[in-house]
């Protein structure tokens, strides 16, 4: 539990982090890191004199990639995969699929060659992966290993199963095993100094949404926990905590199996007990040679973010915004005829997602309404987590400007789930036009204004602090990141490339959708179909 001390430190640092800067100018005039030098981290983090098992060949086809989402399974209760046990296999289509590396960029002109499983700022992907096996999977024994993509290997990091130190310090029961996402800052703040807390708190819950997605794909249950007692966990995977820290924890579970209670501070049955855990000092290579005080505000913030253990349960009301009225001609359903089950698959689907390269110029067709609402209609799905015992919807809020689609006017739209089928709801009259243009302005690799449609999500930054403290920034970021990760990859599966961009004017955004100071934007999507271009990115082929 967050204490008053670490709350009021991170207070004032709060409001400065959570106020979006409004414009690149902003951001570099901090200094930043030159890539491809000496201080160019290494891409991959690789463990040295631990034993690594190389694993078996991801399964080219793992499952419908809606499983995840309550509608959808709900529609088709008789075909959920089940996954009974997590072997060997089951194991490297879940690590591959979540997180490995999907396409390599060849060519004189490939800057940024390893594209994996989600979009990264620059491909410098941050987000290291461990996952904590509570029984034998094949030939692994049980224990905590780092997930290596560039050899689709893991390293032993730990034997044995998941202790009671992590389960009481998470919350979790890891009846199968536990993923952790963590943030390797280094990574990308030699480059975006302070500024990558943001980028690594939207990436880990991109790589969540990701794993989500996978393990109902497989026949696995997830639930995410954001909050844990840090020091446990750090220690568990032997992070120093400081340059690498862990950011969510995901409890994995058969799909068959009714959902665990959510155990919370306080319980006098699950007592504290980190010197169950010895210290390890596990060796990796390490590359680059800035010093991280060059970070030194990022560090500061994301200390005083430490916690205990699990918190109280959240409203997730206070996150909500109220749904807007609207007449009969500015309520676009985004329910209609799509595949039936295992007509989606997700592996496909990753295959196909990109960002539109480096240069997204959209193809000036306009794009099929169908193809958009196959994007939308289950992005605010609900997610089972450590926000409340049963699933809820994710804490932030989406707005859809419709630009070059087919089917639907052009103006700004608010996504309400709620409704039975999800719609999009047409806002008053607003000029949009110096948005779109001010969007190309401040990204200029990406003309949004061929889009066929720029999706926004907010967050409360006021009700993430009540709820949340010194933490509330990196879960609500989090949180969109899940969002943003379910939308690419519909988009893919429609055809269609999301390009992430925080390359915006916080302040016309605001303006644009009519929210108060209490409400933020955090990301925005440039949704569109990719044109032709001269980039030469094969798939691995395994």
């Amino acid at each position: 539990m967050r204490s008053a001390t670490a709350g009021q430190r991170g207070s004032v640092g709060l409001r400065f982090w959570w106020r979006t800067f409004e414009g690149v100018q902003d951001l570099f005039a901090e200094g930043h890191g030159e890539e491809g030098g000496p201080d160019d981290p290494l891409p991959v983090k690789t463990y040295r004199e631990l034993p690594r098992h190389v694993l078996p060949e991801p399964a080219r086809r793992i499952g419908d990639a809606r499983w995840s989402f309550e509608a959808f399974r709900d529609a088709h209760p008789q075909g959920i995969p089940t996954l009974d046990v997590l072997d060997q296999r089951a194991l490297s289509a879940l690590l591959y699929w979540t997180y490995g590396i999907g396409r390599i960029e060849l060519g004189p002109h490939a800057v940024w060659p390893y594209h994996r499983m989600v979009a990264s700022a620059r491909c410098f992907h941050p987000v290291e992966l461990y996952v904590w096996l509570a029984h034998p999977a094949g030939e692994l024994p049980p224990g905590c290993y780092h997930y290596n993509p560039a050899h689709h290997a893991v390293t032993l990091l730990r034997e044995g199963g998941v202790p009671h130190a992590v389960r009481t310090g998470t919350g979790v029961r890891a009846e199968a095993g536990l993923l952790v996402a963590s943030a390797w800052f280094r990574k990308t703040a030699f480059r975006y100094r302070d500024y990558a807390y943001r980028l690594c708190a939207q990436e880990a819950g991109m790589t969540v949404g990701n794993a989500l997605l996978t393990g109902a794909a497989l026949g696995l249950r997830g639930r995410v926990h954001y909050r844990f007692d840090d020091e446990v966990v750090n220690r568990a995977l032997g992070l120093d905590g400081r340059e690498e820290t862990a950011f969510a924890v995901l409890d994995l579970a058969p799909a068959g199996e009714a959902a665990p209670a959510q155990a919370r501070v306080g319980s006098p049955q699950l007592p504290c007990v980190p010197c169950e855990l010895p210290n390890i000092q596990p060796v990796h290579v390490q590359t680059g040679h800035t010093s991280d005080g060059a970070w030194s505000g990022l560090t500061a913030l994301d200390l005083t973010a430490r916690l205990a253990g699990p918190g109280a349960a959240v409203t997730p009301d206070d996150f909500r915004l109220p749904v807007e009225a609207s007449g009969p001609d500015g309520v676009l359903g985004l329910a209609g005829p799509e595949p039936g089950a295992g007509g989606m698959d997700l592996a496909a689907a990753l295959r196909a997602r990109d960002s539109g390269g480096r240069m997204f110029l959209p193809d000036a067709r306009p794009v099929a309404f169908a193809r958009l609402a196959s994007a939308l209609r289950y992005a605010l799905e609900p997610v089972s987590s450590d926000h409340t015992e049963a699933p809820c919807r994710p804490l932030v809020g989406a707005y859809v400007l419709v630009l070059g689609t087919d089917g639907a006017s052009p103006g700004l739209y608010r996504l309400a789930p709620g409704m039975e089928p999800p719609a999009l709801l047409r806002l008053p009259a607003r000029d949009w036009r110096a948005v779109v243009g001010m969007l190309c302005d401040r990204t200029p690799a990406v003309n949004a204004a061929k889009a066929g449609a720029v999706v926004f999500l907010t967050a409360d930054r006021l009700a993430g602090d009540r709820w949340f403290g010194a933490r509330g920034y990196r879960v609500l970021h989090q949180e969109a990141g899940i969002v943003a990760q379910r939308v690419s990859v519909l988009a893919a599966a429609a055809g269609l490339s999301a390009r992430i961009t925080n390359g915006y004017h916080d302040g016309m955004v605001r303006d644009l959708i009519g929210l108060d100071a209490a409400q933020v934007p955090v990301f925005t999507l440039i949704v569109g179909r990719r044109r032709p271009t001269a980039q030469y990115e094969p798939e691995l082929i395994w």
